[in-house]
């Protein structure tokens, strides 16, 4: 890091003058002479590049050679221009923040010599030579392997967040995705004054289905019931699995719930889905609609529709004699 214009002298050799050390190192800047600076200056760790501000090269240290597997001439022969990723826009942004401010920090790409794109971080200082001509001095550090595992480190915990809201045998959400994802969705409503509706749909005979064909079965019915319901509702709406044989669909302007549950109901009966688990499948189903300007909550919504679907189901083992397994189920509108 240059911390002063003293620092960012230019090595004699490259026949500019050293800059204008402020009054407060005056002294000590004189007492350590040029000889330290170029020390410094060849032996630093980090590539140091002195530039005009326009962004051609003067110069480049041995570091500076290293990092990018050029040599000074080749360097200084490039420029700002034939360095940089012209596809990162982060460069604009730092060359303005330090017409700016005189001075900027930050990450961008790089080509090296043999090609191949480097994450580069760097630090910029603006100053003036003695005779006022502006220069600018800029460190610079390979961190590609830093900034690659950075970005490995935000892809897994974006795996680990999405697997924490999903439910692993279903791929929907599960009960923490619906809360997160079913708020947004009824925010959004509220912001559009668009009704949202809420199905609760339970699966029918999951325990007679795992003693008749196993869990393995039950887990495919659950699977299909997913599968179903992600497919006959929109991108846009929340599906998630609740409970052991539960499912809840938030869905904003889809007022045709008749409609939706016969589309429900004709995808279960279908083969492909008998194929799938092995036998039949149906749900039990209850709707509510909360309208523009309704302030019930998600989990009242929930609480709501799961009533619905419980009287649809007793008022279906009342007709069917108590067997309300594998036929096709009827819902209560709400």
């Amino acid at each position: 890091m240059v911390t002063h214009p003293a620092a960012a002298s230019l090595p004699p050799s490259s026949g500019r003058r050293r800059a204008k050390a402020s009054p407060g190192v005056d002294g000590r800047a004189e007492a350590i002479g040029a000889g330290a600076y170029r020390a410094l200056y060849e032996h630093c760790p980090d590539g140091v590049l002195f530039t005009n501000p326009d962004g051609a090269i003067l110069a480049a240290n041995p570091a500076a050679c290293e990092i990018l597997e050029l040599t000074e001439a080749q360097i200084c022969a490039l420029g700002r221009v034939g360095l940089a990723d012209p596809d990162d826009t982060r460069w604009s942004a730092l060359v303005a923040r330090r017409q700016r401010r005189g001075r900027v920090s930050g990450i961008a790409r790089m080509r090296r010599g043999d090609g191949r794109l480097i994450e580069v971080e760097m630090s910029s200082l603006v100053f003036s030579e003695t005779d006022g001509a502006p220069r600018t001095c800029t460190i610079i550090r390979d961190v590609s392997e830093r900034v690659g595992m950075e970005q490995e480190l935000r892809r897994v915990t974006d795996q680990l967040r999405r697997l924490s809201m999903n439910d692993a045998l279903t791929r929907v959400y599960n009960r923490r995705g619906l809360l997160a994802f079913g708020q947004r969705l009824l925010e959004l409503a509220d912001r559009s004054a668009a009704p949202v509706q809420v199905l609760f749909a339970d699966v029918e005979d999951m325990k007679g289905l795992n003693d008749e064909l196993g869990h393995k079965c039950g887990d495919a019915g659950l699977q299909a019931v997913a599968q179903v319901l992600s497919e006959e509702f929109r991108r846009a709406d929340v599906v998630a699995r609740v409970g052991g044989d539960e499912f809840v669909v938030l869905s904003m302007g889809n007022a045709d719930t008749d409609n939706v549950s016969r589309r429900i109901r004709a995808h279960l009966a279908g083969p492909e889905t008998s194929d799938m688990v092995g036998r039949r499948i149906g749900v039990t189903r209850g709707w509510v609609t909360r309208p523009p300007g309704d302030t019930r909550s998600l989990d009242d919504l929930m609480a709501e529709a799961d009533r619905v679907m419980y009287r649809s189901r007793a008022r279906k083992r009342r007709v069917l004699g108590g067997d309300a397994g594998r036929g096709a189920s009827e819902e209560e509108p709400g």
